[in-house]
């Protein structure tokens, strides 16, 4: 209601998902264009404390500008704040700033210094994984990432499917390669078999459901297609459609998971060669702990229960390497 401009949309979109904002007065008058969504108020704003949206939307700018994701830049820097809270580094290492949780000045400094590669930014570009490993002093404990990507604003605890999808995600914590919570919120996919809604906090029977939608997930994205267009109506017989349209190949429902399936386990036979296995399946620390109050008072994700089950599904040894009777079926 104050910096909001209109709804805008990438072309013959229904959705309009996008934001055109404009600030006219204050310290941050001029910022305009494309503003903040979701995830980027959430990791700009209440990660760090921080309730002014002209705040937000000029970091948001900043981050344009530079070409960084906002959800890293936020988590990495929030990171940063409570190695200050906590003492692992000090005034010192960050040039003079005070990393105080609301403080918006050293806040947007932060995100030049990434963009620049200088000063503390130069190390902060690397990520909350790198970075915890310098530092060290325990602050792996603290450093919210799976496979080196920082986490989204979507907690695993609160869907036991997105836990197990962040754990095996083969680009680290995403909650775009499954959208299995989706499913745990009520969009039903029947044409894959996923005709129920169910129970978000319980942990049998995700695996399957992660492995079909991460599935038909690496075939939306080979296709260049929006996630969002799911939520519009868009189904796997229109993408058929719309495939056999565009290259005069007809595939059916069985191929389509199929060669997903295939996409999927190709990238993870990448990552098993540099090296990554189920000690890698793995939620940060603090995750894994349930939380004292709320919804999800004392519930944990149960990951190792669901990575058990999600191995044998997926045709994988008790390490997270696809077989060769795996790969014999996938011609891979």
């Amino acid at each position: 209601k104050t910096i909001l401009k209109r709804p805008i949309t990438c072309f013959a979109c229904p959705i309009a998902c996008k934001r055109e904002i404009e600030i006219k007065s204050g310290p941050y008058a001029g910022v305009k264009g494309k503003g903040p969504e979701y995830e980027t108020c959430a990791s700009f704003g209440t990660m760090l404390l921080i309730d002014d949206i002209e705040v937000v939307a000029k970091a948001n700018d900043l981050c344009t500008r530079y070409g960084i994701d906002t959800i890293s830049c936020g988590s990495v820097i929030a990171f940063a704040y409570e190695c200050y809270e906590k003492g692992l580094i000090t005034s010192k290492d960050v040039e003079g700033l005070n990393l105080s949780w609301g403080d918006h000045e050293s806040f947007l400094k932060m995100i030049e210094m990434i963009g620049k590669r200088k000063g503390i930014g130069f190390i902060l570009g690397e990520g909350v994984k790198i970075v915890s490993e310098k530092i060290g002093k325990e602050a792996e404990k603290f450093a919210i990432h799976v496979k080196g990507l920082e986490m989204p604003m979507h907690d695993p605890r609160v869907y036991k499917s997105l836990a197990l999808g962040y754990a095996t995600s083969n680009r680290g914590a995403c909650h775009l390669q499954a959208t299995s919570h989706w499913v745990e919120r009520g969009m039903l996919f029947p044409e894959l078999g996923i005709k129920e809604k169910p129970d978000r906090f319980t942990p049998e029977g995700k695996a399957k459901m992660v492995i079909d939608m991460q599935n038909f997930v690496a075939m939306i994205d080979s296709l260049i297609i929006c996630k969002f267009a799911l939520t519009c109506g868009y189904t796997l017989t229109h993408l058929l459609k719309l495939i056999y349209s565009a290259t005069g190949h007809k595939i059916d429902v069985d191929e389509f998971k199929r060669v997903g399936e295939r996409i999927f386990n190709l990238k993870r036979l990448f990552n098993n060669r540099l090296g990554i296995s189920r000690k890698d399946d793995r939620l940060p620390d603090r995750i894994n702990k349930p939380l004292p109050e709320g919804e999800t008072k004392h519930r944990s994700p149960d990951l190792d229960l669901m990575l058990d089950e999600y191995y044998q599904l997926r045709g994988w040894d008790k390490e997270g390497r696809p077989t060769t009777e795996k790969l014999t079926e996938l011609e891979i």
